[in-house]
């Protein structure tokens, strides 16, 4: 695949209104400033990588918009009202000027350069579809599409299963993939707690200290 011939696609929910399993933990202020810091960490490792040429974050939030500026990336207004995930990544899609997509999830926030760029050049040539599964491996983190149009996301729970089927359908053997810093999705208190636990750098690092959490997550209340 030839370089700079992939574009990103980063859905973004309104900061503070998404991770709701986390609300036990965190309260919804403290939820914006962590999901605000894995984007930014998100976005980083795809700025970082030798093989992206566009990265567009889709969102209708001030703060994210203002994060993804920050590296360079481009922003599209989501639905008003949103639509839900893949709606957004759709919008995302449509909006790209690459031949290839890499849709990935904004709560990755082990995520490296080296990851994007891996998964990237696990791309057979012609028509494909790389999956970056979960840590549960039900789950789709990471998916490249070429073309972009390949198949339809279908991000949410189970996604990795609907995915394979829809690349079958499309008569594509797809590649599933795993990535240690691409599995972990923060989604929940035993989430946090493994994030806790691995030490993170970057933003997310330091909103964990700023939280009170870089030593352990307090039960959920509630």
């Amino acid at each position: 695949m030839a370089a700079h011939d992939v574009g990103a696609v980063v859905p973004v929910k309104r900061l503070g209104y998404a991770l709701g399993r986390l609300s036990g933990v965190l309260d919804r202020a403290e939820r914006r400033v962590f999901q605000s810091a894995m984007l930014g960490d998100v976005l980083a490792a795809l700025a970082g990588s030798t093989r992206l040429g566009e990265i567009v974050v889709v969102t209708s939030d001030h703060r994210a918009r203002a994060v993804a500026e920050s590296v360079g990336a481009r922003t599209v207004p989501d639905h008003d009202p949103p639509r839900g995930i893949n709606a957004a990544v759709s919008r995302g899609i449509a909006s790209l000027d690459s031949h290839s997509a890499l849709v990935v999830v904004s709560d990755l926030p082990l995520m490296t350069a080296a990851d994007v760029d891996h998964l990237i050049g696990a791309a057979p040539d012609g028509d494909a579809v790389v999956l970056a599964r979960s840590e549960d491996a039900t789950g789709t983190n990471a998916m490249l599409l070429t073309p972009s149009s390949v198949i339809v996301p279908a991000l949410g729970p189970g996604s990795l299963g609907e995915h394979l089927a829809r690349a079958a359908a499309a008569g594509i053997t797809a590649d599933v993939v795993y990535h240690p810093g691409m599995a972990l999705d923060v989604d929940t208190p035993e989430d946090l707690l493994e994030l806790v636990r691995r030490e993170p750098d970057g933003a997310t690092g330091r909103a964990l200290v700023r939280l009170g959490l870089w030593h352990g997550v307090p039960e959920a209340t509630g």
